[in-house]
């Protein structure tokens, strides 16, 4: 596929890792977790995919010099904001905003009535989705790096203004 990019002239391409899908309300809710711990099983198939693609990416990096390639490690920063969640300014990581069941993580959201009344304190919108303030978080990382590196080899605004890469 990204050959087929490199064909029609695409130069720049950020490819996006997977987040812990782990630690999403479904799965704590489905595995019966109890001790705030995410799903390892799950984390260590994500971390694993991550791996690859990462690898893959400076691969590809390689084969075609002229594009300029990023890789985004979502697991990484989704990670540094679930342990380190009371300086981010959240107080829920294991229950959704929204949903039903354990963890608010069994029935999807299915209407606006099912949700909390502050959503920017929870890691988790509803089953698999963060919240909008996860979301900046990870953006402003994916751009700058600004809490913790995500993007290798370099972040998104050096990727932008370089002309070189």
């Amino acid at each position: 596929m990204v050959q087929n990019l490199y064909n029609i002239n695409v130069m720049k391409v950020v490819v996006m890792g997977l987040a812990p899908i782990g630690c999403a309300p479904h799965y704590l809710s489905q595995y019966g977790v109890k001790d705030g711990q995410c799903t390892e099983e799950i984390n260590n198939m994500v971390m694993e995919f991550n791996f690859v693609m990462r690898y893959m990416i400076e691969e590809l990096r390689e084969e075609l010099p002229a594009t300029n390639s990023i890789f985004c490690d979502v697991f990484e920063g989704s990670m540094d904001i679930i342990k380190n969640f009371v300086c981010y300014g959240f107080n829920e990581t294991t229950d959704a905003c929204c949903g039903l069941g354990e963890h608010k993580g069994f029935v999807m959201c299915l209407s606006p009535d099912m949700a909390c009344n502050d959503a920017s304190n929870h890691v988790w919108w509803d089953q698999f989705h963060p919240t909008d303030a996860v979301n900046a978080i990870l953006a402003h990382n994916v751009w700058n790096g600004l809490h913790t590196k995500m993007c290798y080899p370099i972040n998104l605004r050096d990727m932008v203004v370089s002309s070189s890469y």
